[in-house]
């Protein structure tokens, strides 16, 4: 009777092809992403932060000069409609030209509703003039009389050039209301900006309605409108005279007619006098300053931002209107905004390089249980156990690696590897499923090794077959059978039962030339240690079998049944008839194993025996002489 080949549960269902991926890559690439997404959120932020940034401050700009602008237009546009809501009174005649008294008046009233206009009167072609002029205290002075009485002041001779030039056109009532060059006035050591409007009688040109600012109102305007500490508010008159500034009102800077305004050279402010000439470029802050001119200077070991406004509806010289102030103001968004990205982009690099660690403490333990859990698969116990690792988790997981691979390591000595390897890497079919094949099978046995082991220890015993396994078991796997069991003394073995093998009668026959030769060595070792000499019986049949799962439910086997493996053990039976006491071994072979292995010629014919269990004679060979040879 053969008992069955011990197995292993059968393994997953093969042929079902899935994708499968590394868990430190998933971890890597997952980590990545939300990296990648966090830069992206972090960039759009930034970006987004950079556009508000910059939109502020561009409106900031803005803003400040079109208040500046506001405020200019708010202190002369009025002047202006007076100055045209005078002159349509005196061409409508609701004032007489002569009525001197009602036309005071009216100047006087006037002046009450418009603080910043400084006079204002009507100048008749014959250089007659009617004025009323503020002065200060609030107190108003009401003239008529001729400027020609005032020939070195400039004031005749602007009066003169502007009469000359409106004179005698046809279309004069329809002009607008303009702007003169400056006036110089010396009882208040101020220039004068001056509205004029033509008045026009029956089609004849009879004088100009006039309204006149003066420098200082202007600028003491602009002055309250500087809420920013260092900022400063100014207007020039064209771009190298100052019209108004702060230092006007403090400075002594020897005005007169030929000179009405300070230059820039001339104003004692460092910092304007550079609106030109200390101009730098700033990439990164250009874009922020706006307005509809701006730019940064360089001055006073500072830099500074000016933003201005050009106005052509003063006169022909143009306006600028504008102003100046430390570009730490704008410094501060800017760093700030600076300060942002060095932030982000280092907190965007430290969340990457602790990903990166993060992924390394958790792929290296990752890796090293895949690889234990592969060897575990591949029944490979002899592997080093797995380090501790911080992460619980893993950490548990390699431990019971650990412990499952110590428990394998002593159940393998019980289970044959090779066969579980095969079975495995065979799939669920083959062993889930009985088949027939053909195949070679083997049994030895040790003669008169029960009444030997009597004269020696129980450890001697199971040393010296520990020994003979060894030594019988690598020649069997070397030549690609597989060792079923051990039965006491004995060896049952097969080859071609997992995959299919054409050459298993050769193969087996092999395996019974090097046993034998192994054996007559290590015999010849034993006898000069003086170790007892072991004597082997080998039986040898090849033919079909059933493989497949037997047993009971909870206990079954992966084992070969059938007439083959009893012949096998038949004929390792009978030689114990034809061995001499003298012989180490003998191996009697079945015809079937020695035409299936193709020996020509044939190895010594032993005849045609009986065995037991199996009707009829088979023809016998014996193998173990060729060994001898």
């Amino acid at each position: 009777m053969t008992e069955p080949l011990p197995t292993v549960n059968p393994p997953p269902e093969a042929g079902r092809h899935r994708v499968r991926l590394s868990i430190s890559r998933v971890l890597t690439v997952g980590v990545g992403a939300l990296m990648l997404l966090a830069g992206l959120a972090y960039g759009i932020a930034l970006v987004s932060g950079r556009l508000n940034t910059v939109e502020l401050l561009r409106d900031r700009n803005d803003r400040i000069v079109n208040r500046l602008t506001e405020r200019t237009q708010q202190q002369l546009d009025p002047a202006a409609r007076q100055v045209e809501m005078l002159r349509q009174r005196l061409q409508t005649r609701q004032i007489g030209i002569n009525e001197i008294g009602r036309l005071t008046d009216y100047m006087v009233a006037t002046l009450d509703a418009l603080p910043q206009v400084d006079a204002i009167a009507f100048l008749r072609n014959d250089l007659i003039a009617t004025r009323v002029q503020r002065h200060p205290g609030g107190r108003y002075e009401p003239l008529h009389d001729s400027i020609a009485d005032y020939f070195d002041r400039p004031a005749r001779e602007e009066a003169v050039r502007r009469l000359r030039e409106t004179a005698g056109r046809t279309d004069a009532y329809r002009n607008p209301v303009g702007w003169g060059a400056l006036i110089w006035n010396p009882d208040i050591g101020q220039a004068l900006i001056n509205a004029h409007a033509p008045v026009v009688l029956d089609n004849i040109f009879i004088g100009e309605a006039l309204a006149v600012v003066s420098l200082g109102t202007l600028t003491r305007l602009l002055e309250t409108d500087s809420t920013d500490g260092e900022a400063v508010n100014f207007i020039l008159y064209g771009d190298d005279a100052v019209l108004a500034h702060p230092t006007l009102l403090n400075h002594d800077y020897k005005l007169s007619m030929e000179k009405p305004v300070p230059r820039l050279q001339d104003i004692h402010d460092p910092v304007l006098q550079n609106i030109w000439s200390g101009q730098i470029d700033m990439l990164a802050a250009r874009a922020m300053l706006g307005s509809d001119g701006a730019h940064i200077v360089e001055a006073e070991n500072r830099r500074w931002i000016f933003v201005y406004r050009r106005l052509n509806v003063y006169g022909e010289t143009p306006w600028l209107v504008g102003r100046y102030f430390p570009f730490d103001l704008v410094e501060t968004e800017v760093n700030r905004l600076r300060v942002s990205v060095v932030v982000g982009g280092i907190s965007l690099i430290l969340s990457l390089l602790v990903a990166w660690r993060l992924g390394h403490l958790i792929r290296k333990p990752l890796l090293a249980i895949g690889d234990a859990a592969n060897r575990l698969r591949n029944l490979d116990f002899d592997t080093p156990p797995l380090e501790r690792t911080r992460l619980r988790e893993l950490d548990d997981a390699a431990q019971a690696i650990n412990a499952a691979n110590a428990a394998l390591r002593w159940f393998g000595n019980y289970v044959p590897r090779k066969l579980v390897n095969r079975l495995v890497r065979e799939g669920e079919d083959a062993i889930n499923t009985s088949k027939e094949r053909p195949v070679t099978v083997m049994f030895t046995d040790l003669v008169g090794f029960t009444a030997m082991s009597e004269q020696m220890s129980a450890q001697e015993t199971a040393d010296i077959l520990n020994e003979h396994f060894a030594l019988v078991t690598a020649c069997i796997e070397g030549t690609g059978g597989i060792v079923d069991k051990f039965i006491g003394d004995a060896v049952m073995a097969v080859w071609g039962a997992i995959k299919r093998d054409e050459d298993h009668a050769a193969n087996a026959c092999r395996a019974v030339d090097e046993i034998c030769k192994a054996l007559a060595a290590d015999n010849a070792r034993h006898a000069m240690l003086g170790k007892p000499i072991l004597r082997m019986r080998i039986g040898l049949h090849s033919g079909p079998v059933v493989i497949g799962n037997i047993g009971a439910p909870g206990r079954i086997n992966y084992t070969v049944v059938g007439d083959t493996v009893n012949t096998a053990q038949r004929l390792e039976q009978l030689g114990h008839d034809h061995q001499q006491d003298s012989e180490q071994f003998i191996a009697l072979v079945s015809a079937e194993t020695v035409t299936s292995a193709g020996f020509d010629p044939r190895p010594p014919y032993v005849g045609r025996m009986a065995v037991k269990g199996r009707m009829g004679e088979i023809e016998v060979y014996r193998l173990d002489r060729l060994a001898k040879s």
